[in-house]
């Protein structure tokens, strides 16, 4: 599929980030493309007949763009210029001799579902959001704490320690493989649980059906105490006694475009070492 009408988004505070997108913006008018250029992703359901989101920043700026595209239908195109770049279409060297390529439709598109967490209050009232990578659950003090968690309705055995992260296949290289969680490709249809530093050796990180409905309920010792709910390390709301979070793969698919030669397993080599030994 070729493009027409791509929005180009960078973050500031990457370096080269800013330079790079005046180039693409001046490579895309001269090849007839009708390109604009924004700074602030809030902008993106204003511009009307969109059909590519270019991104240029790290993996976090990819996380944001990832989320505000997928309820748009859009698909992004990632242009690294941080450190890791695990989700980047390309990288920022590349970018020039790429762009073309991705405008003239020879990109391969790859869909990722998403977590929705609904944070349901004590009181009843509720609040949805979206997560790519992950849905991290901690203590807001700096002390362990208990989590009553359900599989669609099943009770499950508690988990006791600093948190979990409850992650994609695309967060599985994130969190949760710091955490000691194992690396899923990203086509697979899982949910992916892993513990943070639990207090039991029983406790190991565990992969469940992406079509069930995740149910996971802070348990406090003492009056006053916190639990926070944090998407992508990016959206955060607190938890307090009585609350609850609702975990389900959401309908919404993030869109991720990248060129060929730059699949999964390649870059999770190159990126992360995988595989890589002395023979």
């Amino acid at each position: 599929m070729k493009f027409t009408r791509p929005v180009i988004f960078y973050n500031a505070f990457k370096p080269g980030a800013h330079e790079t997108s005046q180039k693409l913006l001046a490579q895309a008018t001269a090849l007839g493309a009708q390109a604009r250029l924004i700074t602030d992703l809030t902008q993106l359901p204003q511009t009307a007949g969109t059909d590519l989101v270019v991104c240029l920043g790290g993996d976090g700026t990819t996380l944001h763009a990832a989320r505000q595209a997928a309820a748009l239908n859009l698909p992004v195109f990632s242009i690294n210029c941080g450190t890791l770049g695990f989700l980047s279409g390309c990288e920022k060297a590349d970018a020039e001799a790429a762009f073309p390529r991705v405008l003239n439709g020879e990109g391969i598109l790859n869909e990722r579902f998403m977590l929705q967490a609904v944070i349901v209050r004590a009181d009843g009232t509720e609040e949805t959001a979206l997560a790519f990578n992950d849905c991290v659950l901690r203590c807001a003090q700096a002390r362990a704490f208990s989590l009553q968690a359900r599989l669609n309705g099943r009770l499950l055995q508690p988990y006791y320690g600093d948190g979990l992260i409850v992650s994609t296949p695309t967060g599985s290289t994130a969190y949760s493989l710091a955490a000691g969680g194992p690396i899923v490709a990203p086509e697979v249809d899982v949910f992916l649980l892993t513990p943070i530093c639990p207090h039991s050796l029983g406790q190991r990180p565990l992969i469940l059906p992406a079509d069930g409905q995740l149910t996971f309920e802070p348990v406090f010792k003492y009056p006053g105490e916190q639990a926070t709910v944090s998407l992508d390390g990016q959206t955060n709301f607190p938890l307090s006694k009585g609350d609850k979070v609702i975990l389900s793969r959401s309908k919404t698919r993030a869109r991720l475009i990248t060129l060929p030669g730059r699949d999964f397993f390649t870059v999770l080599s190159k990126k992360l070492k995988w595989g890589n030994c002395i023979c």
